[in-house]
């Protein structure tokens, strides 16, 4: 893979009690890193010896490198490289950790994969646009590592703040990274519990947004609204089968030939669309559109010719505006590492949102999308000063891009295309979402001054501080109605609470059986959505008589709960240590460490700490077989008690036909409740309610957050 660099450089930082920085670079030679305006870069602060979580020991020198992290207070050693190969090249770096057999690790995304990572797992981060096939690397990369030990319940966790590609490799109770660029910036938070753990990393890459309220609401799309007759008769659906709808989407149907910020003139007239908008507001209804990343090349395209006036596109390696190929045809990217990005970005949502008032912008198709290998038009190009000499399409090491090696050009841009200040798409590819989410953020803010909603497809960490996420182009099976799980679960770890998948199923035709589960389980997602693509039968919920009767209630029972859920976001989002969480959906050992039977299950969760949530994930099933950890369990709806052990949980098969999914309040939990409307804003008009479920000693506490669920800065 090259020649090795030597020396090199260790810093070891005990930045504050529960965190350790610890980074290898090349003294000599810079080297690429996330810039800290992209990723803030956290500082040290001052503390006695004597509460520091961990210690660390390593090499002297002239000795065969190692470090070792440990746990002050057990002894536990956390991550150990002693005895495994170290590799420092130029586009080759390797390092490894021995652990334990009780290990228990999760994260390291975007999969789909099993949410506890077992021996034997390989996993690539790379940012690729591929639809949610098994083992395969996805939309977004996040190298964070929770490590729970079951049997003291202790969780430590490891970032790697690399955005290169990278593969990480678990066999034999060794993990390897092999990475293709950039240094290794470790960071290790020592928790204890998980929940620290994550309130620890986000604290690093910033603390999720606060969401406005109505995107708590239940949210309706589809690629395939033919016109804004379409979007009419959904709205008018939902309200004539009493189900609740916050939110209409538009997928590119609404563009003029798939042109960002333009209006099809024959099916989405002007007019009729300010109507439609103004008609939705009228009732507390919201619109959300779908922008992409490329701007149409076409000669006579305004925002194309702003851009170029302004100069704020990726280049080719050749120092001309990259040219690549997506729904509108040939396309040119913004370079939102380019801070003139941002005025250019913000001038055209503004210039279209004065022609139609949405509510939240989607941005898709951002890893970046590419329907060519590469630039679409591979010029002939003269030797300059910045050509690249390295292969970057294709590395010395290949990590295993679409679980077959390919090339990292696929389905994107060119390694050798340039960003802002010569920074090459090999370094910056991952960063791209995070990036555009970021500019989608901030013009918002500007144009309206409220808190903007955003919803992503390609993500990094400290995506969360800017946008929503989903899990991408899922398929109308009950496989993956089970894989959303893991999904909205991983993301909690990565700070996007704000998380969900497409309800009854993006590609394929969904079924009446699946959808009332699916809708049942996505009632509980922190973002609901159904949405499915052009050409699949219908499946908004009322299209069968049973699924709108099942999804009137459990969308009543939702929106019942939103003061619940409203509040763990402030939760999450808050600096207050004393009402402060990391996660809105939890999985059962967060909350249950020392039992080690909830450490692998991913097919149920709880809302919080306090609300167990058991979907039926199987074809044909009138029962479900769920986990009750020790304590009080009462069925939600009837208040009777299904399990009450203080000492042990156990398996218990519970009754559920298709119109139930199993829903259960924690013996110890107060729950903050108010009567169900058809949207978020007539709720909110409604008299609240407390459930107050008692522990076996007849004590039960809650909380609850209230502001106005749009401003930026609010009384609370």
């Amino acid at each position: 893979y090259g020649a090795a660099i030597s020396p090199l450089d260790v810093h070891i930082e005990y930045q504050i009690p529960s965190r350790l920085h610890i980074k290898i670079s090349d003294p000599k030679s810079k080297r690429w890193e996330v810039p800290a305006s992209v990723s803030p870069v956290p500082k040290s602060d001052s503390f006695a010896e004597h509460i520091k979580l961990y210690k660390v020991e390593y090499a002297e020198i002239g000795q065969p490198f190692f470090f070792a992290v440990i746990r002050a207070t057990t002894k536990e050693v956390l991550f150990n490289t002693s005895n495994t190969p170290l590799f420092f090249n130029d586009q080759y770096l390797e390092i490894s950790t021995h652990l334990p057999s009780n290990a228990h690790l999760y994260g390291l995304g975007e999969h789909i994969d099993p949410f506890l990572i077992s021996n034997g797992t390989f996993l690539t981060l790379w940012n690729h646009d591929i639809g949610t096939p098994p083992k395969v690397n996805l939309y977004g990369s996040h190298p964070f590592l929770l490590d729970v030990r079951p049997h003291n319940g202790n969780a430590h966790g490891v970032f790697l703040r690399n955005s290169n590609g990278m593969d990480i490799i678990y066999y034999n109770n060794i993990l390897t990274y092999k990475l293709i660029g950039g240094v290794l910036d470790f960071y290790f938070f020592l928790g204890p519990t998980a929940n620290d753990v994550v309130q620890q990393y986000h604290d690093v890459i910033g603390r999720p947004v606060m969401i406005p309220y109505w995107s708590l609401g239940f949210h309706q799309s589809r690629f395939g609204y033919r016109n804004v007759e379409a979007l009419e008769t959904v709205v008018k659906k939902y309200h004539d089968n009493n189900i609740p709808l916050d939110t209409i989407w538009s997928d590119i149907d609404y563009m003029d030939k798939a042109k960002d910020f333009t209006l099809d003139p024959i099916n989405y007239p002007l007019k009729r669309m300010q109507n439609f908008t103004n008609t939705l507001h009228d009732n507390f209804q919201h619109y959300v559109i779908m922008t992409d990343c490329g701007i149409s090349t076409s000669s006579s395209y305004e925002p194309y010719l702003t851009g170029l006036k302004n100069d704020i596109f990726i280049k080719d390696k050749n120092g001309k505006v990259f040219v690549g190929r997506v729904w509108p045809g040939y396309t040119a990217f913004p370079d939102f590492l380019n801070p003139a990005s941002l005025a250019y970005w913000k001038q055209h949502i503004q210039s279209f949102r004065e022609k139609v008032k949405f509510d939240g912008v989607w941005i898709d198709m951002n890893e970046i999308s590419n329907f060519c290998n590469g630039e679409c038009h591979r010029r002939s190009f003269t030797n300059i000063s910045n050509t690249v000499k390295a292969d970057v399409n294709s590395p010395p090491y290949k990590i295993n891009n679409v679980n077959k090696q390919l090339p990292l050009n696929t389905k994107t841009l060119d390694m050798d295309a340039l960003h802002y200040h010569g920074i090459l798409e090999y370094d910056a590819h991952n960063l791209y979402g995070l990036l555009e989410a970021r500019a989608t953020h901030k013009s918002l803010i500007s144009i309206s001054s409220k808190r903007p909603f955003v919803l992503s497809r390609s993500t990094w960490p400290g995506s969360g501080v800017y946008t929503a996420h989903w899990t991408g182009d899922n398929h109308a099976t009950f496989d993956d109605m089970h894989n959303s799980i893991i999904g909205v679960l991983n993301f909690q770890l990565f700070g996007i609470p704000m998380i969900g998948s497409d309800i009854c199923g993006f590609n394929g035709d969904s079924n009446e059986e699946l959808c009332a589960r699916w809708m049942e389980l996505g009632a509980f997602y922190p973002f609901a959505r159904n949405h499915n693509t052009k050409g699949a039968k219908p499946q908004e919920p009322y299209t069968w008589k049973s699924v709108a009767s099942i999804s009137s209630q459990v969308l009543s029972l939702r929106y019942s709960l939103l003061p619940y859920y409203y509040t763990l976001f402030y939760q999450v989002t808050t600096a207050n240590a004393e009402h402060r969480t990391g996660v809105v959906l939890e999985p059962l050992f967060f909350e249950f460490p020392n039992d080690i039977n909830t450490y692998s299950i991913d097919k149920q969760f709880l809302v919080g700490p306090g609300l167990l949530i058991c979907p039926v994930l199987t074809k044909g099933a009138k029962s479900v077989k769920a986990y009750f950890p020790q304590g009080q369990w009462y069925d939600i709806l009837t208040y009777k008690l299904e399990y009450g052990d203080d000492h042990k949980g156990s398996h218990k098969t519970i009754n559920a036909p298709l119109e139930k999914i199993p829903v259960y309040i924690r013996g110890g939990v107060t729950v903050p409740m108010q009567r169900p409307a058809l949207t978020t804003t007539a709720t909110r008009r409604n008299p609240f309610k407390l459930l107050i479920a008692l522990t076996s000693k007849s004590t039960s506490i809650g909380k609850h957050y209230f502001d106005d669920g749009i401003s930026l800065n609010t009384t609370r």
